[in-house]
């Protein structure tokens, strides 16, 4: 399977293999399995569980261009319903937060955001924070920032789940947590992850008490000005794109992220794709659509046309299609059908 850097091989050359035999993301993996989360390779890629049954390579900011068969011996040897991945070519479309951090200050910043971050590092102090520091006042921010995102992780509000995450961090040494302080007090951190030019920031979380010093702003600001003093570091990303988080989308690019064009593809395993990925299916949720305009149908659309662009014919029997469409009808009219 190719694989593409796609920021850094500016020649458009897929990446060769590692002669020492290393699979990029295998770090990142190691953390995924010490967390008790499922992880294979396959086609020199790492996969981790990403939703449900779906799975999804790592690192991110990796674009992957599957020959014909690739893919579906994948998901037959994983065992998987199906991928979510970066594509070569055409996708759906979706954008990664990229900074290149040489000559990154705070004249990167927005004005918008630049006296916040000077009043977060006028009031905060940024350094490293410890297993038992993470461990015990971790979760509390977790439990805050989750609170005001109306969403929850149970890994990461759990005791012991949460404890068991923080292990398998400090246990990669190639993962850092930098934290945010107010009053000696954690008011914010920051895991992130250095594999090769690449510095990943995974996981940000921060107390509601402390928003007010501004605590997010200066870790955000202060993690990039060390990357950007580090000369190993040529990309920093911070996640693709959100379809349903304007707020966050305005800040990243305002703390200084262009958003690099990053087409996402999903396939789903043969023995499932035909009942899933068919036009009887695509035609029931643009019915749906017309009806419950809600953004998870538009996606959901989107990735039955993804997927079915992904198959090689279309394999819908004239029997199953009016039974798809009966079933989806019936969930909508029963109000089983429900946007989460």
């Amino acid at each position: 399977m190719k694989i593409y850097d796609p920021i850094l091989d500016e020649v458009g050359a897929p990446v060769r293999p590692s002669k020492t035999g290393y699979t990029p993301g295998a770090a990142l993996g190691q953390l995924w399995e010490r967390r008790g989360c499922p992880v294979f390779e396959s086609g020199g890629v790492v996969w981790r569980r990403f939703k449900g049954p779906i799975y999804s390579p790592l690192p991110c900011h990796v674009q992957l261009d599957p020959q014909e068969g690739e893919m579906e011996e994948l998901l037959r040897l994983g065992k998987v319903a199906g991928v979510r991945f970066p594509v070569r070519g055409h996708g759906i479309p979706a954008g990664l937060y990229v900074v290149r951090p040489s000559g990154y200050t705070l004249a990167s910043v927005n004005r918008k955001q630049r006296g916040h971050v000077k009043t977060g590092l006028e009031r905060c102090e940024i350094r490293e924070v410890n297993q038992d520091e993470l461990t015990a006042d971790g979760i509390l921010l977790n439990r805050d920032t989750m609170e005001r995102q109306a969403r929850h992780d149970a890994e990461f509000a759990d005791p012991r789940s949460w404890a068991r995450f923080v292990r398998a961090v400090y246990a990669c040494p190639a993962f850092h947590v930098t934290g945010a302080y107010v009053d000696a007090r954690l008011a914010a951190y920051l895991i992130s992850f250095q594999e090769g030019p690449w510095l990943h920031l995974l996981y940000k979380n921060s107390r509601t008490a402390d928003l007010a010093h501004y605590p997010n702003h200066a870790l955000d600001f202060a993690v990039l000005r060390r990357a950007a003093e580090d000369p190993s570091i040529q990309a920093v990303e911070n996640g693709i794109r959100p379809l349903d988080n304007p707020g966050l989308d305005q800040y990243k690019r305002q703390m200084g992220y262009d958003v690099a064009p990053h087409p996402l593809a999903v396939q789903f395993h043969p023995a499932v794709s035909p009942w899933i990925a068919n036009h009887a299916v695509l035609g029931a949720v643009n019915a749906l659509r017309s009806v419950f305009p809600r953004r998870s149908l538009s996606m959901a659309a989107t990735v039955l046309e993804s997927a079915m662009a992904r198959r090689t014919r279309d394999r819908d029997s004239r029997v199953r299609q009016p039974i798809v469409t009966a079933v989806c009808s019936a969930l909508a009219v029963t109000g089983h059908w429900r946007d989460k």
